[in-house]
């Protein structure tokens, strides 16, 4: 069953959901997301090794996202710039990905192996909030100050622009600090 809210909303121009979307109606990204999937699945299907797709398509659609959060109007239609990040996203993948080392296949458990307990217990609860503190402070530890402040205010909500003012940098400083970010993440995961 559709959503006949969100449906009230498919005629919409691009740039008129955006400005909704960028108001805090974060359910009409589903739209965007709808409208550009095609985009997404070109460049996967064309540039995407099959066993990388899934992972790529995610970061893709997180890449439309960025997109639909700094998007402006005066300098492009918002399809072409939403085909651009796309683009790059799934390009910089491929690179990270011939970069990495390859796993071997024994070494991964497969999902029906993993135990689940239950998630509503206070020690789980107890564990989960001092690693949730450690990993915290990990990242603290690997993030420059900058960094750390850009990444503060990107899952605050704030716009590449509005963190660039907030702390007088670039825009193109904010983009390569949230790059990097993504990298030495990336990085402590493994």
């Amino acid at each position: 069953m559709r959503n006949n809210f969100v449906e009230n909303y498919e005629k919409m121009s691009d740039d008129e959901l955006i400005k909704l979307i960028n108001g805090g109606r974060y359910e009409l990204l589903q739209i965007i997301i709808k409208r550009y999937l095609h985009v997404i699945n070109y460049y996967a299907d064309r540039l995407c090794p099959a066993s990388e797709r899934e992972d790529i398509v995610q970061d893709a659609s997180f890449a439309l996202y960025s997109a639909v959060k700094n998007y402006n109007p005066e300098k492009s239609s918002f399809s072409t710039f939403a085909s651009l990040c796309i683009k790059r996203c799934v390009i910089q993948n491929l690179k990270n990905i011939s970069g990495q080392k390859k796993i071997p296949e024994q070494l991964l458990s497969p999902i029906d192996d993993v135990e689940l307990t239950d998630g509503n217990s206070p020690e789980k609860i107890f564990f989960d909030k001092e690693n949730l503190q450690a990993l915290t402070d990990n990242i603290r530890l690997e993030l420059s100050d900058k960094e750390y402040n850009v990444l503060r205010l990107f899952l605050a909500g704030d716009k590449y622009s509005d963190i660039a003012d907030k702390l007088r940098i670039t825009v193109k400083s904010v983009d390569n600090s949230l790059k990097r970010i993504r990298n030495k993440l990336n990085r402590l995961k493994q």
